[in-house]
């Protein structure tokens, strides 16, 4: 039996992640399998070196032994180690202008990459993923945001209880201000002007899921679309709990012809289909945007959605939580990603314009586009636990006949966006995109 591949732990380049792909424990039991890993240095990282060396891992400043190099962030283009195995989140498979180049290079390279979001059950579902700790970092963000900018507006929330998520050191921390904050809506309310007090969700997956376990809690009462607007016309009642609504894919959107809605219809002719938040938005103080959007889809929120909601003085809407973070996309006042340490900015709807931060008039949009290293320790965690029993199969099966390759998972060979030099069968359509 051939020896097992070394895998090597990149060090990430973007200076505000601290995520690993594999812990310390997971690395642990690797080495405990027969499957030496060499670990980059990095002092950014969640976890130590020392941690590692304690793993039974050997601390590198390049892996150029690693077979099977494990990242999370896309790696620079000059640091590119040819004929090796990338497993990393490259954000190439869909097409992406900006990161054709590093998808050229790792063909020229020929490099083998395994890209986590590709990797889907037989029913095309994901199996790797951050998404969850997305929703919690966006969620928890959101609330603390938000109940800044009411201060600013001279409204005393239990909002105030709850911090941005990188300033917990775990999700059970943050869990303790959530309590708190929770026993305060209860026993002393929320302002009459800002009740009832609604928040609604866009999206059903892995991220919509986690912002709901932050919220829920809050032990928010989850009503129907239907209620919203008699609950709004009763302003003032209701201050002691929050309100919740996750939309279904009929609430947000609406054929333009006036029909009914019809998931298959929408995913054959997505053009022919528009927002229906009109119906909904005006009734929200906060919008969590979670959903799925490309250039096929309507947006759901847009600029002069916000304009005659705002001219008509029915636009309750404090501020977009947007999660999905598409520039440009879903959200349309969305004009660009924001950092953990410079959040947010508030769109101005009657001067269509924006200004950085919580205070000037309008709504206030949060867009961070790397969310899940505002709680590194937790996520990576969470990811490592997903990952290392593929991590495991790679490294002692190899991928030398690339999608063909005995003895490897059908999800990891599902995963394989390259090899040798070649795009696989799934991805042969990014071929013109990168000159091939």
């Amino acid at each position: 039996m051939p020896l097992p591949l070394t895998i090597g732990i990149l060090s990430e380049t973007r200076e505000s992640e601290r995520r690993v792909a594999l812990t310390p424990d997971d690395v642990a039991w690797l080495v405990k399998q027969g499957v030496p890993v060499h670990v980059e240095k990095n002092p950014r990282r969640i976890f130590s070196g020392e941690e590692y060396e304690q793993a039974g891992a050997r601390l590198v400043t390049r892996a150029h032994d690693a077979g099977l190099l494990m990242g999370i962030k896309e790696p620079r283009i000059d640091d590119l180690m040819p004929g090796r195995i990338y497993a990393v989140f490259s954000h190439t498979i869909k097409g992406q202008d900006h990161n054709m180049p590093l998808l050229r290079a790792f063909l020229d390279g020929r490099i083998t990459l395994l890209d986590y979001e590709a990797m889907v059950d037989g029913r095309g579902k994901r199996l790797i993923y951050f998404g969850r700790f997305a929703g919690i970092c966006g969620m928890l963000d959101s609330l603390h945001y938000l109940g800044a900018r009411l201060a600013l507006r001279g409204f005393s929330t239990p909002l105030s209880l709850i911090r941005p998520a990188w300033r917990y050191e775990s999700l059970d921390e943050a869990r303790g201000d959530l309590v708190r904050a929770r026993e305060a809506i209860a026993q002393d309310g929320l302002p009459r002007e800002l009740s009832p007090f609604i928040i609604g969700i866009t999206g059903h997956g892995n991220v919509s899921c986690g912002a709901q376990e932050v919220l829920d809690e809050l032990d928010p009462l989850e009503v129907p679309s239907r209620r919203m607007e008699s609950l709004t016309r009763n302003e003032g009642a209701e201050r002691h709990r929050i309100f919740k609504i996750v939309l279904a894919p009929e609430e947000k959107l609406r054929p333009r012809d006036g029909g009914e809605f019809h998931t298959e219809e929408y995913m054959a002719a997505p053009d022919r289909f528009e927002s229906n938040l009109d119906r909904y938005l005006p009734h929200l103080i906060l919008l969590i945007h979670t959903s799925y959007w490309d250039e096929r889809y309507p947006r759901l929120v847009t600029k002069k959605l916000l304009q005659d909601l705002g001219r008509d003085g029915r636009l309750r809407l404090e501020m977009i939580g947007d999660l999905s973070c598409d520039i440009g996309g879903g959200i349309e006042i969305t004009s660009h990603a924001t950092t953990s340490r410079d959040p947010v900015y508030t769109y101005d709807h009657a001067g269509d314009c924006e200004t950085n931060g919580l205070a000037a008039h309008g709504v206030t949009v949060l867009a961070v586009d790397n969310l899940p290293t505002e709680l590194p320790r937790d996520a990576s965690h969470g990811f490592s636990s997903q990952i290392r029993e593929y991590a495991y199969n790679v490294a002692t099966c190899g991928l030398a006949q690339g999608e063909e390759s005995s003895g490897v998972q059908a999800e990891v060979r599902r995963g394989l966006v390259t090899h040798d030099g070649r795009l696989t069968r799934r991805f042969a359509h990014l071929s013109r995109l990168v000159g091939m």
